[in-house]
C-alpha cells in the first residue's frame, strides 16, 4: 500500500520516494561538479593551497547529501560563486564575439548562458519553502488543510508550489498560479 504522505507530481512517474529527494539528488550532483570546477580554479591560482577549499567543498557536499542543517546555505553560495565566474567569462566571450565572429566562441557563449540559467534555478530552489521543509525533514503536508471532495495536494512540476487540485478537472491548458507553467506535462514534452 502506498504511503499517504508520499508526494507525487501530477502527471509524472515517481523515480524517487518524493520529488524533493529527486531535486536534492540533482542539486547534490551540481554541487559536486561546481565544487570540482572551483577547486581546479583555485589550484590554477594558488597551487597546492587549493587543498584547503577542496576539503571544505567536500565537507559541504557530504553534509548536504546527508541533509545537515549547517550545509544548506553554503550550497547556493558555492553555486552562486561559480555562476558569477560564468557571467564574467560570458561577458568576456561576448566582447570577443562582437569584435570577430567565431563559431567556437558563439557555442561557448551559448553553453555559458545555459549554465548560468541552470545555476540560477538551483540557487532559487533553496529559497522555496517547500524545498526547505523537505530538506529539513518536515512534512510538506498540513494536516489541518480542508480539501474539497475530489481534491488532493500536488506540486507544480516547475516551481514545486503545493496546490490543491482536482485531478479529474485538470486540463493541458491549466497553469500554476505561482509560475504560470503548465500543470499537466504531456508525453511529447518529456
Amino acid at each position: 500500500m502506498a504511503d499517504p504522505n508520499e508526494m507525487i507530481l501530477a502527471g509524472s512517474t515517481p523515480k524517487h520516494s518524493n520529488p524533493i529527494d529527486a531535486l536534492h539528488s540533482r542539486t547534490s550532483f551540481v554541487l559536486a561538479v561546481d565544487s570540482l570546477l572551483l577547486t581546479f580554479f583555485f589550484y590554477g591560482i594558488f597551487g597546492e593551497l587549493a587543498f584547503i577549499p577542496g576539503v571544505f567543498f567536500l565537507a559541504v557536499w557530504s553534509s548536504y547529501r546527508s541533509k545537515s542543517e549547517w550545509a544548506y546555505w553554503f550550497v547556493p553560495i558555492i553555486i552562486g560563486t561559480l555562476t558569477l565566474g560564468f557571467c564574467l567569462l560570458m561577458v568576456i566571450n561576448v566582447y570577443t564575439l562582437i569584435n570577430s565572429i567565431n563559431i567556437t566562441t558563439l557555442i561557448f557563449v551559448l553553453i555559458l548562458a545555459y549554465a548560468i540559467f541552470s545555476s540560477v534555478r538551483f540557487i532559487r530552489i533553496h529559497f522555496h519553502p517547500v524545498y526547505r521543509m523537505g530538506y529539513s525533514g518536515e512534512s510538506v503536508y498540513n494536516d489541518g488543510v480542508k480539501l474539497a471532495p475530489g481534491e488532493m495536494l500536488a506540486a507544480c512540476p516547475s516551481c514545486l508550489a503545493v496546490l490543491a487540485i482536482n485531478p479529474m478537472l485538470l486540463s493541458p491548458s491549466d497553469v500554476c498560479p505561482h509560475c504560470n507553467s503548465k500543470l499537466v506535462i504531456s508525453g511529447e514534452e518529456e
